[in-house]
């Protein structure tokens, strides 16, 4: 008789493992949440369209990886581009490997980076003009006097303005 209980319990648990992976194999989540309704007579709330990730990327980078890094801008709305440190001379030709703009006061989290050693150029300003893609009032070029490493499983977190005895140090250009 316990070998019986056991048996159908097991033929159960089995019978809905399967029918979940055959979701999950179609794409259905496993299980659907209803939608939520309005109030009856009332109107339809406004539901604000999915927010973007607070930054835009200008140059997506053409090789992937598995870094992270995050970028925090200050006051202005700040411009970052990464370039091989190999290649020095990089910086302000049109082949750098990552360029994203950032808006005052908010962050960019970069993942899937590739690993590699850049050198980083931050510009900053006001007024950004999308279509020269430069700033209608610039106010300062920044860029990095060491390499910055991207290796390691860690977030790295470069912040677009001073910050007192900071670990990487950028000279204005």
């Amino acid at each position: 008789m316990r070998f019986y209980i056991l048996f159908l319990l097991l033929a159960a648990v089995l019978t809905v493992a399967a029918v979940l992976l055959r979701r999950l194999s179609r794409g259905d989540p496993p299980v659907k949440v209803p939608a939520a309704r309005p109030p009856a007579g009332g109107p339809t709330p406004y539901l604000p369209p999915e927010s973007e990730p607070g930054y835009e990327t200008l140059v997506p980078p053409p090789v992937r990886g598995r870094q992270h890094l995050r970028i925090e801008a200050g006051t202005e709305d700040t411009v970052c581009t990464l370039s091989s440190y190999g290649d020095r001379m990089a910086l302000g030709r049109a082949d750098p490997y990552l360029v994203v703009r950032i808006p005052a006061a908010a962050r960019a989290d970069l993942y899937d980076l590739r690993a590699g050693t850049y050198d980083i150029l931050i510009e900053t300003g006001y007024d950004w003009d999308r279509e020269a893609r430069a700033f209608r009032v610039p106010r300062s070029r920044r860029r990095s006097m060491q390499p910055l490493r991207l290796f390691g499983p860690h977030t790295l977190v470069i912040t677009a303005y001073p910050v007192e005895n900071g670990d990487f140090q950028l000279t204005d250009i």
